[in-house]
């Protein structure tokens, strides 16, 4: 098994749930690895939440916590890429900050990426997959419709899920897809997928369990949804300009 790893938890308006996600994901990690790093990146929180991490660095300095705060927001894409890059260990998880999907699913997929893969990916809609409540049906109708979108955009058939925040990377595969990421929004495990295809990475593909989560979705329907369209053709765009060269 590993003894190291770097976690990645990008936060907006994260604080109502931060502190208990970083006491639940340090103690999981105390009791598995030798050495650990926890990259909390804030992306322009108008809230309190940088008030909240700082905090619990201050009441728990045992826990290895690193924040990069952004003071504008510039997209979830963007707060992955930046906490990817300033990791250290192998491999690099980055999870979402509710734990709707519990860091104790790490232990399959650290299972999994031993098995000569690269990059094991979460999704919802894979069989096996389990909702504490069902999902609102219009998060499952977007994830559907831009699963149909990617496949004639990109050719992304083979990942029905692409949006879901859990996915553990080998650090190599990591460093290199992220240096060359372009979307900084919703869409950016669009690109990280079709790069890492392109590059020939070997994914695998895990059900998980979706926990119940009361608050509001940061997701704005109608905005997110015409900027994923679109994130979608610049893709290709870069793709058919040769952007993604190394």
């Amino acid at each position: 098994m590993y003894s190291k790893i770097s976690v990645v938890i990008p936060c907006y308006k994260e604080a109502a749930v931060i502190r208990d996600t970083l006491l639940t994901v340090h103690a999981f990690l105390k009791s598995r690895f030798e050495r650990f790093e926890i990259l909390v990146v804030t992306d322009g929180s108008p809230d309190e939440t940088v008030s909240v991490v700082k905090d619990v660095q201050t009441n728990h300095p045992d826990i290895p916590i690193i924040l990069f705060s952004f003071k504008k927001n510039h997209g979830k894409g963007a707060a992955v890429r930046k906490g990817i890059l300033k990791s250290t260990y192998d491999p690099i998880l980055f999870l979402d900050a509710d734990l709707t999907i519990s860091i104790e699913e790490l232990e399959s997929f650290l299972s999994a990426l031993k098995n000569n893969v690269d990059i094991v990916i979460a999704s919802r809609l894979l069989s096996g997959s389990h909702f504490e409540e069902p999902s609102p049906w219009h998060r499952i109708l977007m994830a559907r419709i831009f699963h149909l979108l990617q496949i004639f955009i990109l050719g992304n058939f083979e990942f029905p899920d692409t949006q879901c925040g859990f996915k553990l990377f080998r650090r190599s595969a990591a460093l290199n897809l992220f240096r060359k990421a372009t979307i900084h929004r919703f869409a950016f495990d669009a690109e990280i997928l079709f790069l890492a295809r392109k590059n020939n990475y070997k994914i695998t593909t895990l059900p998980v369990v979706i926990k119940r989560d009361p608050r509001n979705t940061n997701v704005r329907i109608i905005h997110d949804s015409l900027n994923m369209i679109f994130a979608l053709f610049k893709i290709r765009l870069n793709q058919l300009l040769g952007r993604y060269r190394a």
